[in-house]
């Protein structure tokens, strides 16, 4: 039995072939709730794009957000025991300010996390798949890898 590509729209195919790629590579599905303790964004505000966040008052009283960011929750949620590493794909929607209308925009984000000790290897398989991500997305694209390491060393 084989699948027709052709009934699906592009962004549809892109996931599809997205999952498919982490898969192959040992990335597993992580899905989440839509939203997050409204503390986990404010403790971690210089990590987002935005400070805007959607709240709302939860039927226990407490501040919720809808989930501006999908790699806070995964790391919230995921606690590396040892030395393991936790190969995790996410496909969520995240609710942000748009640029354009200057109101909240819902947004499909997929990416990956590689969680835990990692090494050079893990490293370079990350870069590797984002660059395979990439060229899924568009032909045509670039890749811009920086570090404060870099950096820091101009400075000094």
């Amino acid at each position: 039995m084989s699948f027709d590509f052709s009934v699906l729209n592009p962004t549809e195919r892109i996931i599809f072939e997205l999952r498919s790629l982490y898969t192959k590579f040992g990335y597993k599905p992580f899905k989440m709730s839509k939203f997050e303790e409204y503390e986990l964004y404010i403790r971690n505000k210089d990590f987002l794009v935005s400070d805007r966040i959607i709240t709302f008052n939860d039927t226990n009283g407490k501040l919720m957000a809808l989930k501006p960011d999908v790699t806070l929750s995964i790391i919230k949620n995921v606690v590396p025991e040892d030395s393991s590493i936790h190969k995790l794909y996410y496909n969520e929607n995240v609710y942000r300010t748009s640029a354009e209308s200057h109101g909240f925009k819902e947004i499909m984000q997929t990416g990956l996390e590689c969680i835990g000790d990692t090494d050079i290897f893990d490293v370079f398989e990350v870069l590797s798949l984002a660059l395979e991500s990439l060229a899924t997305v568009s032909e045509s694209f670039v890749l811009d890898i920086s570090h404060m390491g870099v950096f820091s060393a101009l400075l000094d």
